[in-house]
């Protein structure tokens, strides 16, 4: 397709956000689109925008991978898919001390929020006792955000992490409704939708991302940033693809990292109010850019190890923070929209449909 010619005032753009008003579907492709000195305007009016919604706090987070490999499902992008030949070394649900030990070290080295990550398309019956007793171990570790990443929840589950006391649930998008058959077909988008709602709608927490560079369009972007305003989670953390010996997109060529801080940026404008975490990809694809992420509009990043790739010492993120002013220290840096309604307690929510493509 062809870039869009920027007509956009971007300085008044984030002034209009500012006083609390919204980006368009149509102003959302040029966004997604610019290029050339229109970039570096981008990254102004977004960093005035978090500026004003978060001032100068940022924080960071930490996961474990607590089961990990052999999974059932066969997203394109995941080492851990048990389709695909990826070399990795499977493992079962670690224990309880093993969890509570990582969570204790993630909180001293500067994490605000620590998850326990399993593959696999959900927990099965037999699984969930050993997960409850790793949900307690790191909930006795006090001074840090307890969250999980379980893939598909029944409600009585739901309910249970909520009572045990894990604050927040990840399950990401991955891509627009439009894109994603062609990058996972063993689920459907909307099982990911209806569990993110049935996690509101119990009381808990919600983060909510997606990945980019699996050979996406633009107007996929815009489909998937508006599809996760209307789902409005507390988090939404954004994944860059550092392609995966072994998995059908090995192949993919890597976005460069201009234009990773250019989504960070346009999703910024888009969900100002959202604690935007750049997680997965951060080290490999921007290498030497990796502070401007927060002038770009971040307000978190996942700190230590990935799922299937190793991250740069923690000490060298808190650097960086430290250089560029910033504080990390509290709990908690931005929050769902309170101007979008979270689905009702115990009564469904209506679905979030795809948005039409952009032409």
């Amino acid at each position: 397709m062809t870039t869009a010619p920027n007509l956009l005032d971007l300085l008044a753009l984030s002034r209009r956000i500012i006083a609390g008003g919204d980006v368009t579907h149509a102003e959302a492709l040029v966004l997604f689109s610019l290029e050339g000195e229109d970039v570096y305007d981008l990254f102004y009016a977004a960093h005035k925008v978090r500026r004003h919604f978060h001032s100068n706090r940022v924080t960071f987070c930490s996961i474990l991978p607590t089961k990990f490999g052999n999974c059932s499902e066969d997203c394109k992008f995941c080492a851990q898919s048990g389709h695909y030949d990826t070399g990795i070394t499977p493992h079962t649900m670690m224990d309880a001390a093993e969890v509570a030990k990582a969570c204790a070290d993630s909180r001293d080295k500067g994490a605000s929020a620590f998850g326990i990550v399993n593959s696999g398309r959900g927990p099965t019956q037999r699984e969930w006792p050993k997960i409850m007793e790793a949900v307690h171990a790191m909930k006795d570790v006090d001074g840090i955000c307890h969250c999980a990443t379980l893939g598909r929840l029944t409600e009585d589950q739901a309910r249970d992490l909520k009572a045990a006391g894990v604050r927040r649930i990840n399950h990401n998008l991955e891509t627009s409704k439009e894109f994603y058959p062609q990058i996972v077909t063993t689920h459907a988008w909307q099982e990911r939708v209806d569990t993110v709602r049935l996690a509101q709608r119990v009381g808990l927490e919600t983060c909510c991302g997606c990945i980019f560079g699996m050979g996406e369009l633009i107007e996929d972007r815009v489909s998937v940033a508006f599809s996760l305003k209307e789902l409005n989670p507390n988090v939404v953390p954004l994944n860059f693809l550092f392609p995966i010996p072994g998995t059908p997109l090995e192949d993919a060529p890597r976005l460069r990292p201009l234009e990773i801080l250019k989504i960070v940026a346009a999703m910024r404008l888009i969900l100002p109010r959202q604690d935007l975490k750049v997680a997965g990809g951060r080290e490999k694809n921007l290498r030497d850019l990796q502070s401007w992420i927060f002038y770009a509009g971040a307000t978190s990043a996942l700190i230590g190890n990935y799922l299937a790739t190793y991250g740069r010492p923690h000490h060298e993120d808190l650097q960086m923070i430290e250089d560029l002013e910033l504080s990390w220290h509290e709990d908690r840096v931005g929050d769902s929209d309170p101007s979008v309604a979270q689905p009702p307690a115990d009564r469904p929510a209506p679905p979030v449909w795809g948005l039409p493509v952009l032409s």
